[in-house]
């Protein structure tokens, strides 16, 4: 998967202003997409109801995804997350009914609400030390989810009030 260039990025309806990418409204029609170094942020709904996207991988400098960034991406298979993300926004990966499995990276603090609800493929997401926060509709309508969370942390805690834990760790 080649990282998209700015040229590409215009020819598909998305603006690169002061490291944010945003989206002109015209639908996305990419299966993949590796957004390039030296973007920061992803505009709120950016991606949203892209119906052919199946892959994204982020640039190590990303530090913000907007509220519903990939929501309703029906086909969104996989998803790669850099360290520098702080925090899962609300609605970021609603409706994304194909992820299988999420692996949120170390740093980021707090899951938004509704940030899964609906992925109905969902079964797995490995949630690290450094959440602090997760909001009690996070995870909504994830009927096969097992949240993965080290021993002691607020996940767990939160895992054993509202999802299943796996059972052998």
């Amino acid at each position: 998967m080649n990282a998209l260039g700015l040229e590409e990025l215009s020819r598909n309806g998305f603006r690169l202003e002061n490291g944010t990418l945003s989206h002109e409204g015209v639908q996305c029609l990419l299966e993949e997409a590796t957004i390039p170094e030296g973007v920061v942020a992803i505009d709120n709904y950016c991606f949203a109801r892209s119906p052919n996207l199946k892959r994204v991988v982020l640039p190590q400098s990303m530090r913000e995804i907007g509220v519903g960034a990939f929501s309703d991406c029906k086909r969104l298979e996989s998803v790669t997350l850099p360290k520098g993300v702080l925090r899962l926004r609300k609605l970021v990966f609603a409706g994304c009914e194909r992820l299988e499995s999420f692996v949120i990276p170390d740093g980021v603090t707090s899951i938004g609400e509704w940030a899964f609800r609906g992925c109905t493929s969902l079964r797995s997401v490995v949630v690290p030390a450094s959440v602090a926060e997760i909001c009690a509709e996070s995870f909504l309508a994830c009927p096969n989810l097992v949240l993965d969370a080290p021993a002691g942390s607020y996940a767990e805690e939160y895992a054993r009030t509202m999802v299943q834990l796996p059972r052998e760790r």
